[in-house]
């Protein structure tokens, strides 16, 4: 543990102050913070992604704990407090990257340091309004990350651990638990913030896969797969699946899909993510028809 580091307790933003458009709730309780560091174990010297720094209070936790880390910051206004207040550490334990993240070149900046080592692992409490891009951001580019521990709404937890046919179950359940061991961590009050959101949050670890969970034939056909089945959830498979396969009549293609073992009226959310598997490696051979 480092004894070094600035005293943040000097560093807070109000919630007046706060910044509604970039959904800034500011993790305060310091309890919450060291389970987070309890649940991620970051390992001294190891190299840390935050997304969202904000006041920097896991950033200190963070750097306490012997961690490097490089903190993709959005909040101009917290650009100039940030680095005054880790001035003290060297660049080589704390590198500030100015931006939004989902428009940062990870690849790139991942390359391009000599202070961080791949796989890097992701400890967060991530903005609320752009959890769910964040998510699929980070599966994306899945080689570069170890495991990922992150804060957010209780919404999108159970959204990530939901089972086929309930009304949470969709395609972010489908890719996470493709690419991703999930464990469902434990839930935080809305008081641990400055200011308070209106929602339950929880604190949720992934640990990315090697390989997928299941045999994918073409990943970008089962990507678009998932998203045109779930953008029309209700429906029966056959409408969505349909537009995708304009070389097939509906009446061919109904008889593939019971042939397949598959029914035209399933709906997508009553399919398994092997299922789903199983369907996309159908359409590699159907689309050749």
């Amino acid at each position: 543990m480092k004894s070094n580091l600035p005293d943040l307790t000097t560093f807070k933003i109000s919630a007046r102050q706060a910044k509604k458009r970039l959904g800034q709730h500011f993790l305060r309780d310091r309890q919450i913070i060291s389970r987070i560091i309890d649940l991620a174990a970051p390992i001294p010297g190891e190299s840390v992604l935050e997304i969202g720094p904000g006041e920097g209070v896991l950033t200190a936790a963070l750097l306490e704990s012997g961690a490097r880390v490089l903190a993709v910051e959005a909040d101009r206004d917290l650009w100039e407090p940030l680095e005054k207040r880790f001035s003290p550490i060297s660049e080589a334990e704390f590198c500030l990257q100015r931006g939004d993240f989902l428009k940062t070149d990870l690849e790139q900046i991942f390359a391009e340091s000599q202070n961080l080592s791949t796989p890097v692992a992701v400890i967060a409490n991530i903005p609320y309004q752009i959890t769910t891009p964040i998510l699929f951001r980070l599966i994306k580019h899945r080689h570069l990350f170890s495991r990922a521990i992150l804060m957010m709404q209780e919404e999108v937890a159970a959204r990530l651990l939901a089972e086929p046919g309930s009304r949470d179950y969709g395609r972010l359940t489908v890719n996470a638990g493709l690419y991703c061991d999930i464990n469902s961590g434990f839930k935080v009050s809305p008081a641990a913030f400055a200011p308070r959101p209106k929602v339950w949050s929880r604190v949720v670890r992934f640990e990315f896969l090697d390989q997928p969970r299941y045999p994918v034939a073409d990943p970008d056909l089962f990507e678009r797969l998932v998203q045109t089945l779930f953008s029309q959830r209700r429906k029966q498979i056959i409408n969505p699946l349909k537009g995708m396969l304009t070389n097939l009549n509906r009446e061919a293609l109904s008889e593939k899909l019971v042939a397949a073992g598959f029914s035209p009226s399933d709906r997508p959310a009553t399919l398994t993510p092997v299922e789903l598997v199983r369907l996309a490696d159908y359409l590699v051979e159907w689309q050749k028809l």
